[in-house]
């Protein structure tokens, strides 16, 4: 087959040999081409998340100043109930004034700061406990009085202003010379929320 011979051929054939070179032009296209279409369209996945979080921004951005007095006012507001680890005169008369609208008796209070997480274990733990700027006061509370006395201690110690949630109890039927069968004697540890020292 000589050139000539080629060229009359494909003059004949013109449709196959169209189609052969638009073949072989967009084969050569993907294959250069190919690996820019993935990182491309990759990239535009990535810039339509950031322009839809950019348009979240500036939609919620009109409130941002009201929101910041909001959010400057709930600190002051947790400011003021939380409990300082030093101050344990005013710490322990908010369980006081507690036992005096209860009706419960309060047989012994102690107070015990809450010590870090240690080994290896607890790595995690002890790493969020540094960073927050809060610490875990434990209250060992022993008191007595009937059933309902001492559920209506509970509920005000964990409803009241300070952040306190019961962490343990022990419950016991009251000693028999206390005059009434009712009574039940706990002792309750109580976790508290307070400042760092």
């Amino acid at each position: 087959m000589t050139f000539s011979s080629i060229v009359s051929y494909l003059k004949k054939n013109y449709i196959i040999a169209g189609s052969a070179a638009v073949a072989i032009i967009c084969s050569g296209i993907h294959f250069v081409r190919g690996e820019q279409i993935t990182r491309l369209a990759a990239d535009y996945d990535d810039l339509s998340v950031r322009h839809t979080r950019i348009l979240k921004n500036l939609k919620f951005a009109d409130e941002i100043d009201g929101d910041l007095e909001l959010m400057k006012s709930m600190e002051a507001d947790i400011e003021s109930r939380l409990f300082s680890p030093e101050d344990l005169a005013t710490n322990q008369r908010y369980f006081y004034q507690i036992e005096s609208t209860s009706g419960v008796d309060m047989a012994s209070i102690q107070q015990i700061v809450k010590a870090l997480p240690s080994g290896k274990v607890d790595k995690k733990a002890r790493k969020k406990a540094e960073r927050s700027k809060f610490q875990e006061l434990v209250y060992d509370v022993e008191i007595g009085g009937t059933y309902s006395e001492v559920l209506t201690f509970f509920r005000e110690v964990e409803g009241g202003d300070a952040f306190a949630v019961v962490d343990g109890f022990i419950a016991a039927p009251g000693s028999a010379n206390e005059g009434t069968a009712d009574r039940v004697s706990v002792r309750v540890s109580f976790n508290v929320l307070g400042r760092k020292s």
